[in-house]
């Protein structure tokens, strides 16, 4: 009996509900198939480096702009991630090969990239070095986008003493000289042909972990504009990283609190990086309960000090995060 793609749909989104899976779910199983959607899409290879996964756990939570159903089923050709792709092994490992083969996608990186002991502190699979991979993709990609502190800056993956000598992505690329090196473990037939050092524009970012909208609208302002979106002087969207998070704080003129808990009062005083961190926390917030709803809370509005994890220098530059409480008011 001959099966359709509609066929296969049908019957996976039944497994799928058994599983407590949603349209991205059924997506996956779909392409665990071999069956590619046919509606095409910007094609996107998302490479995992020194990282807790938690940029990518970040994107999942996207509804702002859109959920991560649609956005999987109807906008992105989702090509490889190493998390959420139900395939494994030669089976994903073929999907990340037959789009580096086609080009003109968005090649993704989260996490730092370890250069220490020739890269091996990090791996994709057979032992060609997460180092080796952002070279490699990035030579054939149309946008690179550092997802997260850690990819951008460096971020805790890079902080002192930085044992795996941790880069971010701009660093790795910048030692890009289209030729092969020395952690480079693919096959002959890989270097066929050279790859060409990278052309296309980098997009940083940072965040701990990066904030849904910030991806999914830096992807929008691609699709819809055919060009990366405005860059402040670290590479970072000027839609989102424009304004310092002090500027529009709610708690901006209050009375400076002395400690933690204490009420709703400005937390500079004790350790909050604010006044020097450029991001939109303040008007976006996080965790949007519906599209087009800004979040429901931030960092700061939660009682926390701003720790400044859109910025370069996070996190060593912005330790200690917290002052602690000054001796009467001091």
């Amino acid at each position: 009996m001959d099966l359709t793609r509609r066929d296969i749909l049908k019957a996976s989104t039944v497994v799928a509900a058994g599983l407590g899976l949603q349209s991205a779910g059924v997506l996956k199983l779909e392409r665990a198939f071999g069956l590619e959607s046919t509606a095409g899409g910007l094609s996107v290879i998302w490479i995992q480096g020194q990282s807790c996964s938690g940029c990518s756990v970040s994107l999942l939570n996207s509804i702002y702009y859109d959920t991560i159903d649609h956005l999987l089923t109807s906008t992105l050709d989702l090509n490889y991630h190493p998390t959420i792709m139900a395939a494994a092994g030669r089976t994903a490992q073929a999907a990340a090969q037959a789009a580096y083969a086609r080009g003109n996608y968005v090649l993704v990186v989260e996490g730092a990239i370890p250069t220490g002991a020739n890269g091996n502190y990090c791996t994709i699979w057979d032992g060609m070095t997460a180092q080796t991979a952002v070279r490699r993709y990035a030579s054939r990609a149309s946008y690179i986008v550092a997802a997260g502190a850690c990819a951008s800056f460096g971020g805790m993956a890079g902080g002192s003493p930085n044992p795996t000598g941790a880069k971010s992505v701009k660093a790795i690329l910048a030692q890009q000289t289209g030729g092969r090196h020395s952690d480079d473990h693919e096959s002959d037939e890989d270097h066929a042909s050279t790859p060409p050092a990278f052309s296309a524009p980098l997009v940083n970012l940072p965040g701990c972990p990066v904030h849904p909208d910030w991806i999914v609208g830096t992807i929008a302002y691609i699709l819809a504009n055919g060009k990366a979106p405005s860059l402040d002087a670290n590479g970072r969207p000027t839609d989102f990283y424009a304004e310092t998070v002090h500027s529009h704080c709610p708690l901006l003129g209050s009375v400076e609190a002395t400690t933690l808990g204490e009420g709703f009062h400005c937390l500079r005083g004790l350790g909050c990086h604010g006044p020097t961190t450029y991001a939109d926390c303040p008007s976006r917030k996080w965790n949007s309960p519906a599209a087009g709803t800004p979040g429901v809370s931030w960092c700061v509005l939660a009682g926390s000090p701003c720790i400044g994890c859109t910025e370069p220098t996070f996190p060593d530059g912005m330790s200690p995060f917290y002052f602690g409480p000054r001796v009467g008011g001091a």
